[in-house]
């Protein structure tokens, strides 16, 4: 019996250690998140890869009106920033060329690795309208407070 009760004593202990986080209104804050929140696109493919291109490009489209949105391209996806990138088409997504001119058009922020620009030898007055040259602290301030990311 002294091995029920102390068993029994320790297992109410133990439940009565547990927290329990309740939020009755688990819709309260979701109005502040397009205040608050972004999403951070990295497109690392190019025009070999145009499903992924157009993903991405197509997935901006659709956040940029209610999220701020940072696309940031590299390795082969730099190419895709530059004048003379290839347009790609691919239903359902449509023309990179119209996806691009749509987000540059809605404020989007388009940025361009400096790394990888130098080693495919592009210059910053090659890149597309509306294309940025991409510096560190700038991510920082996209980012301060947000995780979601999205890798094409």
């Amino acid at each position: 019996m002294k091995n029920f009760i102390l068993i029994s004593t320790i297992a109410l202990l133990a439940a009565s250690c547990i927290r329990v986080n309740e939020n009755p209104n688990p819709n309260a804050n979701l109005s502040s998140y397009a205040e608050t929140e972004g999403i951070f696109i990295h497109v690392k493919q190019g025009a070999d890869n145009p499903h992924e291109v157009l993903m991405a490009l197509s997935m901006a489209t659709k956040f940029e009106s209610d999220y701020d949105v940072l696309m940031y391209f590299d390795i082969d996806g730099i190419e895709m920033v530059t004048d003379d990138a290839p347009n790609l088409e691919m239903e359902p997504f449509g023309s990179s060329d119209e996806l691009f001119k749509k987000l540059v058009n809605s404020g989007v922020t388009i940025f361009a690795c400096p790394g990888c620009m130098k080693v495919a030898g592009i210059e910053p007055s090659e890149l597309r309208s509306g294309v940025t040259v991409a510096e560190k602290h700038e991510f920082f301030d996209f980012t301060d407070g947000r995780i979601l990311s999205i890798d094409y």
